[in-house]
């Protein structure tokens, strides 16, 4: 077995800060699934499906921050670069898709609940913010200029130096990817038009020619771009020149592809959602034509 993967194998570390948030969110969530099922087992918006993806998506963040991947991106950029990608490519979309606000929400007690729907659906400041926030483009622009910013030399030594900055790296790529994700599943609350299904292709294809860039830039530079891997022990016979390598193509091509892949998954759907539209106005129309010909055929009848 390669040492690598000997690594990735080994024990987890267990980390508080992050396990007592998951607790908490994956406690909500399933006592609101629970209560909601009980209403109806056939309701779309506690659907089993959606109960599995929620987990996946919480349990893709323990991977990324508690498995052996946390303490390898310390010593490797490249694992750096898998467990940030993990974060905003794979938790964020797949907790979005567990539908996770109605659903926690029936997880609150019924007064939090009331308070929180009324913070929300009301003329508040919480409401005015979140559409202010939750605009597609600003989550665009937010997630970004965040996900790029963090690539910057000094920033990126600093959060491996300095624990409260690596975790607030982490914190920053999760909440904007959270927003970025949020128009592109059109998950609840909705406080905008919901994009249509082109519209939310041009999105996620939009961040494709700044991560290309950026990760493109990283494999192909001559020297060592973050200090800190020149610092650290080597590990597994490879250079930090040829980790850094590996690294940038990471983020320039398994990103990329992730977000080409969406795109494809959406046009997709938008194919399917037009041929069924096209299905009931085809059988619509033909209902329709039926009464007008048995019409003429009694008068027929009649005639003769």
């Amino acid at each position: 077995m390669h040492p690598l993967v000997r690594a990735l194998l080994g024990p987890w570390e267990l980390r508080w800060e992050v396990l007592i948030p998951l607790a908490l969110f994956g406690s909500l969530y399933a006592l609101g699934w629970v209560r909601l099922r009980r209403q109806s087992k056939t309701q779309k918006v506690a659907s089993k499906w959606r109960l599995v993806l929620y987990y996946l998506g919480l349990g893709s963040v323990a991977l990324a921050l508690m498995s052996p991947i946390d303490w390898l991106g310390t010593q490797l950029l490249t694992m750096h670069m898998v467990q940030h990608k993990i974060l905003v490519m794979v938790s964020a979309p797949l907790i979005w898709l567990g539908n996770p606000y109605p659903v926690a929400l029936w997880g609150l007690p019924l007064s939090v609940r009331r308070f929180v729907t009324a913070g929300i659906a009301g003329d508040t400041w919480l409401r005015a913010g979140l559409k202010a926030i939750s605009a597609p483009g600003i989550c665009w622009l937010v997630f970004t200029f965040t996900y790029l910013a963090w690539h910057d030399p000094f920033l990126y030594d600093l959060a491996l130096r300095v624990d409260w900055v690596h975790n607030l790296e982490h914190l920053t790529f999760f909440l904007t990817a959270m927003l970025f994700w949020w128009p592109v599943v059109n998950g609840a609350p909705r406080l905008h038009k919901s994009m249509p299904y082109w519209g939310r292709i041009l999105f996620v294809l939009a961040f494709v020619p700044p991560n290309a860039i950026a990760g493109f830039a990283i494999a192909n530079s001559p020297e060592v771009i973050y200090a800190h891997y020149n610092t650290v022990p080597r590990l597994y016979g490879m250079s930090a020149l040829q980790d850094q390598m590996i690294g940038g193509a990471v983020m320039w091509v398994w990103s990329s592809e992730m977000m080409i892949n969406v795109a494809v998954i959406m046009l997709g759907v938008m194919s399917l959602k037009e041929r069924k539209r096209k299905q009931k106005e085809t059988e619509a129309a033909g209902s329709a034509q039926k009464p007008l010909s048995e019409h003429r055929i009694e008068k027929v009848e009649v005639a003769g």
